[in-house]
């Protein structure tokens, strides 16, 4: 961290580590930075914003017991990315989506 403040950590979302090969198909993971340290009133940005996909699969790795080790919410990121997935729906048919803010 920075001298203890909110910065981004790099972190690579491996989908089979987390259960999600059986549907995802591509891409196999993707680099989903989070941030890591407190993070003052000041820093917080503006609060209500909505869940993310990202938060979700972020979530997913803390809820398991891996890294990224931080369980407490602090900044988030001021700018994301949309993310083209391929998987497999409910009737196993194969999707193609543009997943946004990720």
């Amino acid at each position: 961290t920075n001298g203890g403040l909110c910065c981004r950590q790099q972190f690579y979302i491996d989908f089979r580590l987390i259960g999600w090969n059986d549907w995802i198909i591509a891409p196999a993971g993707y680099y989903g930075n989070y941030c890591e340290g407190s993070c003052p009133a000041f820093l917080a940005g503006v609060p209500g914003s909505a869940s993310s996909f990202h938060t979700a699969v972020v979530n997913q790795y803390r809820m398991r017991g891996m890294s990224p080790g931080s369980v407490n919410s602090c900044c988030i990121p001021t700018k994301l990315s949309t993310m083209s997935m391929l998987y497999f729906d409910d009737e196993y048919n194969i999707v193609k989506r543009d997943v946004p803010n990720m």
